[in-house]
Order: C-alpha cells, then sequence, then structure tokens
C-alpha cells in the first residue's frame, strides 16, 4: 500500500533534502534576504521537468503499442498455421517458436545487455518455417502472413529502439542541476517575503506591544518541501525512461506479454 509513495524515494531525495536544508542555514548565516523573480526556476527546472515526464511517458505508451502489436502478429501466425494442413508435428513447431521469440524479447528487454543475436535467431527461425511450410497456406494467405511478420519485426525493433535510445540525457542533466541549485536561489527569497528570525511578522497586539512569530521553521519547511517535490518528480521520470528494467511502479509488465492467448 505505501510503496506507491516511498517509490520515488532514493538517494537523490536524501541528496536535495540536505542541499536544501545547508542552504537555508546559509542564507541565515550570512542575512541573504533578496526579493528574486521565480520565473527563471520555471524555465530552468519545471520546464525541462514537464517536458522530460511527457515525453517518458509518451514512451512508455508506444512501448506498449509496438509489444501488443508484435504478440498479436505472432499469435496470429500461429494460428493461421494451427488450422492450416500442415501436420501436427510443423503445427507445434510452430508454436514452440512463437513462444521462443516472446520469451527472447523479454528476456532482452530485461537485461542490460543489448545482445540481441539469439532474439535475431529465434525470429529468423519463424521466417524460415514460414518459407518453408508456404505450401500448407497458398498464395494468399501467404501474404498476410509475410505482413504479419513484418509487423512483428517493426514491433520487435521499435521495443528495442524504446530501451536503447532515451529522452535527451542533456536536458535531463541540466534540470537535476538546477533542482539541486534551487534551494540557494529560492531560500532568500523566502526569507524576504516571510520574514527571518530576527525580524519577524507582527501577528497581532496586546497592552499595546506587538508579538512576532519565528519564521525560521516555516522557511526551512516550505524549502525542503518544494525540493522534495522537484526531485520526486525527477525520480518518476528516471524510473519511466527505460519502461522495461521493472525498476519502478509504472513499468510494463512485460510477464504478460509471455502469457498464450
Amino acid at each position: 500500500m505505501f510503496r506507491k509513495y516511498t517509490s520515488a524515494l532514493n538517494f537523490r531525495t536524501l541528496i536535495s533534502v540536505i542541499i536544501s536544508l545547508i542552504a537555508t542555514w546559509i542564507a541565515y548565516k550570512y542575512n541573504l534576504s533578496f526579493n528574486l523573480d521565480l520565473t527563471l526556476i520555471s524555465i530552468a527546472v519545471v520546464f525541462p521537468l514537464v517536458f522530460t515526464l511527457g515525453s517518458a511517458f509518451q514512451r512508455r505508451e508506444k512501448a506498449l503499442e509496438h509489444l501488443g502489436r508484435a504478440k498479436g502478429s505472432l499469435a496470429a501466425i500461429k494460428y493461421i498455421f494451427t488450422v492450416s494442413k500442415a501436420s501436427n508435428v510443423e503445427k507445434n513447431k510452430i508454436e514452440e517458436q512463437v513462444k521462443k521469440v516472446k520469451s527472447e524479447l523479454i528476456k532482452y528487454l530485461y537485461s542490460e545487455s543489448n545482445n540481441k543475436t539469439t532474439l535475431n535467431e529465434s525470429i529468423n527461425e519463424i521466417k524460415l518455417f514460414i518459407d518453408k511450410n508456404r505450401e500448407f497456406l497458398g498464395r494468399s494467405i501467404s501474404v498476410r502472413v509475410y505482413r504479419l511478420m513484418r509487423d512483428v519485426i517493426m514491433g520487435v525493433e521499435n521495443s528495442i529502439s524504446i530501451k536503447l535510445h532515451r529522452t535527451p540525457q542533456t536536458i535531463r542533466a541540466y534540470c537535476e542541476l538546477f533542482i539541486y541549485i534551487f534551494p540557494f536561489y529560492y531560500a532568500p527569497t523566502l526569507i524576504y517575503n516571510l520574514g527571518n528570525a530576527a525580524l519577524g511578522f507582527e501577528i497581532g497586539a496586546t497592552d499595546g506591544g506587538s508579538e512576532y512569530f519565528d519564521t525560521t521553521f516555516l522557511v526551512y519547511a516550505l524549502n525542503v518541501i518544494i525540493s522534495f517535490i522537484l526531485i520526486s518528480l525527477f525520480n518518476v521520470q528516471e524510473q519511466i525512461e527505460n519502461p522495461f528494467d521493472g525498476d519502478g511502479m509504472d513499468d510494463i509488465q512485460l510477464d504478460n506479454y509471455e502469457l498464450e492467448y
């Protein structure tokens, strides 16, 4: 139950919180209090963060589409041979080859290696099987099977491309850097707007005097909370950057693609 709230927490979260505390301490230590324009932060942090997060989710949706196309085409090829005049031995063989392609694809997408030799060999086995058994299909069905095979290859290759090629790494690197710098920019602004411990702000009057509220804790808390939110969103984007590695609750459940209809 609590995993969905803690899955985005990692070492970056701790670093960001520590930096925000240090930045606030420095601001109080040296009496830094400025009325800074926060538009700069929206350009340096929010815009690239939203852009990369949206791109990562689009890649995930594309991956689902390509995997579904590949699995559906493999199933169609298997069923076409199931109702053909091929022998039971050949029908069992195509079923095993289809399972092997799905298994090798899932294994490749889960692994950190980029070696797809075994996957290519398993796809080639289906292609050779189709060439060998064209006589049981007829001309029109053979053409349809080759189209399905094209869809299999396109689905597999597009899935591989999504694994290998990520959203722009330079943007993500600068976004992470600015998230860490942000507390040093934000702390003096908070102190200016809320008032620091030395000045305080008037909250009421009693017996002709004024009462003051110490805003130190509030400044520390707000700086930590904003940094925590930004780095958590960055962590979510990082988790779905590769939707196949199983790191994150929103990653694709590849085991479902190995199941038969």
